[in-house]
């Protein structure tokens, strides 16, 4: 059931609005679960390439850190981290418009939020601070004190010893916005207000706010942080889709194109596309482009590549703890080219992020979904708000 045509930008973000709820849920079925069906591909492709640059830092960092001082690091892969918060928007947004917006519907949405997000990370922090208790020496950025373990846990911002906000796990740091953004969206889920125009509110509010009373504590940073516009930027993009006023694909193309020159700090022919960095716009313009453009050639790539966005998640959380061990096996073993690291270390830790999500993730959360829905959801109807 597509939008009627109405003028005005109340159109164009009709189902940001409360009143264009009930037009939303008597649609979902047809028109939402259709236009998500056909963008879920390229969400999954965005979210493996997202993971992947970020992989790429690392593994520079790593080398130049461990292996050799003389290689630089290469810094593209910090956007990676913004297209995930423009994709978590997005996806965020399609997820609540088909719950009740109710104390019901609210639970049910955090529910699947925790569960999605917790028992992974849960598994990788026992990790790390078990390896960081055995083998201090391993462990070169977070000290395993009790306060900064626990903090870790419930993902409550803390300053670590070098006074960044790094959990013990350091990438789990986007998680504390994440969590944050999903908290604000579940309080205006159960204030029966729309989760869209509340959160926007919101994060915007704070980010003003952090001009004029400059934040001190590690809370009111991850709170006040520029980042967590892109939320609200991937909510915007989500809206504009089931409006049918996506970019069509010759506005795409470019977005994608100079988006990811300009994060990738390209400049051909002297041309300033590292410019779409400022205020993280450029993450913004790659998401919108890529989901503008839909890969239907080669479906054998596609689908391989829609697995690797499944796994985005076991390889974003697993590879800080799997690369710099294999940066010194190689080292040991003389073969420590950069290149040859870089390429065995990437390949390295996509197997073995796939394997983490077959053989763990996915069993780990459905096991901790079955155990959690007895004890919080005592129906099955609860389970559909």
């Amino acid at each position: 059931m597509p939008c009627r045509a109405e003028p005005g930008v109340r159109y164009y973000f009709r189902p940001l609005f409360a009143e264009g709820r009930a037009h939303f849920a008597g649609a979902r079925t047809i028109s939402m679960e259709a236009t998500y069906s056909l963008r879920n591909d390229s969400l999954q492709i965005l979210r493996f390439v997202a993971a992947a640059i970020v992989l790429l830092t690392h593994l520079t960092f790593y080398i130049h850190e461990r292996v050799d001082p003389g290689v630089a690091v290469w810094h593209g892969g910090e956007y990676g981290v913004q297209i995930f918060f423009v994709i978590s928007g997005f996806v965020m947004y399609l997820s609540g418009a088909k719950l009740s917006w109710n104390t019901q519907g609210a639970k049910l949405f955090l529910f699947r939020r925790v569960t999605r997000i917790f028992p992974l990370y849960w598994l990788v922090t026992t990790v790390k601070v078990a390896v960081a208790l055995s083998v201090p020496a391993v462990v070169l950025h977070n000290a395993p004190e009790p306060m900064r373990i626990l903090a870790s846990y419930v993902l409550f911002p803390m300053f670590n010893p070098e006074g960044e906000i790094r959990p013990m796990h350091g990438v789990g740091w986007t998680l504390l916005h994440e969590m944050m953004f999903y908290y604000i969206f579940t309080i205006g889920m159960m204030l029966r207000v729309s989760p869209f125009i509340f959160s926007t509110v919101v994060i915007v509010s704070m980010y003003a706010l952090g001009f004029v009373w400059p934040p001190q504590a590690a809370w009111a940073f991850v709170c006040t942080s520029e980042l967590n516009l892109l939320f609200v930027a991937g909510m915007v993009l989500s809206a504009l889709y089931q409006a049918h006023r996506a970019p069509p694909l010759a506005v795409g193309v470019p977005l994608l194109l100079i988006g990811g020159a300009g994060l990738l700090g390209w400049e051909p022919f002297g041309i300033p596309f590292t410019l779409v960095r400022e205020h993280n716009v450029g993450a913004v313009m790659v998401a919108a482009g890529a989901l503008s453009w839909q890969m239907t050639a080669w479906p054998g790539l596609r689908r391989r590549l829609v697995a690797l966005g499944d796994s985005s998640y076991s390889l974003y959380l697993l590879h800080p703890i799997l690369a710099p061990g294999i940066c010194l096996v190689l080292a040991k073993l003389h073969a420590s080219s950069p290149p040859l690291i870089l390429i065995i270390g990437f390949t390295a830790c996509v197997i073995a992020a796939k394997l983490l999500y077959r053989l763990i993730e996915n069993p780990l959360n459905n096991w901790v979904k079955g155990q959690l829905e007895k004890v919080f959801f005592r129906s099955k109807s609860a389970l559909i708000a």
